[in-house]
């Protein structure tokens, strides 16, 4: 299996370093890692068959069964052994302490390579290296969290070596925050702002009681990511970036949010810096070529027509040693070649999340224990 594992993260590799390609080359590649894990993933393989599934009857990457996310935190979906993980990144299990779902990764190899690649173009087009004021806490403290593993890449790729982190542990650090912001102001040096969507919540907070508020240099920008809850109030995103954007003294296309998930090895960006028209209050969000987002009736997995919505999947080609196709409980509409993000599926669509999910934990435990 080594061998085929290193062959097919040359391919991935080489097709996340050709921007161009199309659609037929993207359904080539995502048959072939379905292939892989089809043959190496027992669960997967299970769940597959009993949809009647397998690689003589996919001919498009949309035949292949896409994976419940909650299935992440009752099962293990891993084409490898767990010993063998290079990593394993954990969700935060704010809703359910007992039930984190796990990303297994092989090695990390192709994981950094879409960050790097799709970061650049989207985040920070217009500079080369900026200085980075990381709102989350370092890799070390946090080894089972992919945004601390992912931000840690962003600081070590595309921060000069005066970035800094703003946490002390798990601490906020927010009188050192203000600080570097007032620094920043007067060296007329632009900063990029990078972390948890919770961390510039309490900034906010913090500053509004203080009365402060900064005019950051020109080329400055902030990204959030990740939501609030069970760490700060929660905030409307649109509400968000109008008052990051007035706390900063920034334009609203520089106050970017990025969409992303523990069980995927990809990220999703506001298309702010990237498309000819955008709503910076409620922007389009983009994916990578490598990475097809769809939006699909709950009921009948079919592909909702642009504007209608429906529940997000995701055909993440980077997440090799898992499941490429990921079924969210995320709710969002189509547009041009994005999409919209609209919030957690309720109702009926929730329901539906609910009993794929049911449905896939019946084909998981009937697996255990067969050799397939």
């Amino acid at each position: 299996m080594f061998q085929a594992y290193e062959a097919l993260k040359q391919d991935v590799s080489q097709f996340i370093h050709q921007p161009n390609a199309g659609a037929e080359e993207f359904n080539k590649q995502a048959i072939a890692v379905f292939q892989f894990q089809y043959e190496h993933n027992q669960t997967f393989r299970k769940f597959c068959r009993k949809r009647r599934v397998s690689p003589r009857t996919v001919k498009h990457f949309t035949d292949i069964p896409p994976v419940p996310i909650d299935a992440f935190k009752f099962t293990t979906l891993s084409s490898h052994s767990i010993e063998e993980a290079e990593a394993v990144f954990m969700t935060s299990g704010t809703t359910n302490p007992e039930k984190r779902g796990k990303n297994y990764h092989r090695d990390l190899e192709i994981y950094d390579l879409s960050m790097k690649t799709f970061f650049k173009p989207t985040i920070i087009p217009d500079v080369e290296q900026i200085k980075m004021l990381v709102l989350f806490p370092e890799e070390e403290a946090m080894p089972n969290s992919s945004l601390a593993h992912y931000l840690h890449i962003a600081k070590e790729t595309f921060g000069t070596e005066d970035s800094l982190y703003m946490f002390s542990e798990h601490d906020f650090q927010v009188e050192k925050l203000i600080t570097e912001l007032k620094q920043a102001e007067k060296r007329d040096e632009p900063i990029l702002l990078i972390g948890a969507t919770f961390s510039f919540i309490h900034l906010l907070d913090e500053c509004h009681t203080r009365g402060i508020h900064f005019t950051l240099p020109p080329k400055s920008r902030v990204m959030d990511t990740g939501g609030a809850k069970g760490r700060s109030r929660e905030m409307d995103p649109g509400e968000l970036k109008k008052e990051l954007s007035r706390l900063f003294t920034l334009p609203l296309e520089l106050c970017l949010n990025m969409y992303g998930m523990t069980e995927l090895s990809s990220q999703m960006y506001d298309g702010n810096l990237v498309l000819d028209k955008c709503d910076f209050i409620d922007p389009v969000k983009i994916s990578p070529h490598w990475v097809t987002t769809m939006v699909v009736d709950i009921d009948t997995m079919q592909e909702k027509p642009e504007g209608e919505k429906g529940v997000i999947v995701h055909y993440d080609l980077a997440n090799v040693n898992s499941v490429m196709a990921i079924l969210t409980e995320d709710i969002g509409v189509k547009s041009g070649n994005g999409f919209r993000l609209l919030g957690r599926a309720e109702g009926a669509e929730a329901k539906g999340c609910s009993l794929a999910v049911e449905q896939f934990l019946a084909t998981s435990k009937s697996s255990r224990g067969e050799i397939l």
